[in-house]
């Protein structure tokens, strides 16, 4: 099968449908948090401040749900952790995220969800995620973007020869580009019939095919077979096996027939054309470099906040 289509945009953030389709049938009662931090082990202290084996359970869930990632109980305490010495440092530089912008931050995420403030805090409830879990996490993020913007005019600019350097070696590695324009054909396979059958007449087809302007006229004209719009994609698009492929391919010829879950499917290759790759391009290498560095720094920075404050496992 040639799967070479980009992936739509979702209507709505895949994590949220995500949060509804779980939230569908559990109940908030079943995700009632404790009444206080007394009732849940502490798992580390930062400056005498807690972190609970509920604080770990509630980020775990918002790191899946929300975010689609894997987060196992190490890696939770460790984010944790890191959120309570971003907010000390924040603190201590004289910054302070205000109630009024966590807030506008967790409205973004529900209108993100199309929802209500209530009906986010209610979905999120039932997904059993606790709404102030989430809001902790949108206050910590927002003192850390701070933090790394005060961090980016201090050292995170990228040097002329840094630029020059990794543009070259860029140019050295893939310069160039091909732009494609294919058209798939689909030689459907009724239920009963022979894929043998629709095999062997996409290869006929295939063999007398040599126009992309006129051939498709005859294809017209065949029972059971889809003829697609043509679409755009570029070999960086492209898995290394399509891309060998579709180079092997002349223009106005057809790739041999492949099995897909419509039936027997071939492409026509109507058009190839060599650009230059952006990625080499001087400002696409320039913002690649800067958030690369950006996100170096950002390790070394928490690994230095760290070591200001009093952290202790339990």
């Amino acid at each position: 099968m040639f799967n070479f289509a980009l992936p739509a945009r979702a209507a709505m953030p895949a994590a949220f449908r995500l949060i509804l389709a779980l939230a569908g049938g559990l109940s908030v009662a079943a995700f009632v948090a404790p009444a206080g931090v007394s009732a849940q082990a502490v798992v580390a202290l930062v400056n005498n401040s807690p972190v609970t084996t509920f604080d770990v359970e509630q980020r775990m869930r918002i790191a899946s749900m929300t975010e689609r990632r894997r987060l196992d109980r190490k890696a939770a305490i460790q984010e944790l952790i890191d959120d309570q010495v971003k907010l000390i440092e924040a603190r201590r530089v004289g910054y302070r995220v205000t109630e009024d912008g966590v807030e506008q931050e967790f409205i973004k995420l529900a209108k993100g969800a199309r929802m209500s403030e209530r009906e986010f805090e209610t979905a999120l409830q039932r997904a059993g995620i606790q709404p102030s879990a989430l809001r902790a996490k949108i206050r910590a993020d927002l003192a850390w973007v701070v933090l790394l913007r005060d961090q980016a005019r201090r050292g995170s600019q990228v040097t002329n020869d840094e630029l020059e350097s990794e543009i070259e070696a860029r140019r050295r590695k893939d310069s160039m580009i091909t732009e494609y324009v294919l058209r798939p054909v689909v030689f459907i396979v009724a239920r009963g019939a022979s894929p043998a059958s629709r095999m062997a007449a996409a290869n006929n087809v295939r063999a007398r095919f040599n126009s992309c302007e006129t051939g498709f006229d005859e294809l017209r004209a065949l029972p059971d077979v889809a003829i697609r719009p043509p679409v755009m994609r570029t070999s960086s698009d492209l898995s290394p096996q399509l891309r060998q492929l579709f180079e092997r391919t002349p223009v106005d010829r057809m790739t041999p027939p492949s099995p897909s879950s419509e039936g027997i499917e071939i492409v026509a290759v109507c058009s190839k054309k060599e650009r230059e790759n952006p990625a080499s391009q001087r400002s696409a290498v320039a913002v690649d470099l800067s958030e690369r560095k950006i996100t170096a720094n950002a390790r070394n920075y928490i690994e230095t906040l760290r070591k200001k404050v009093d952290i202790r496992y339990r």
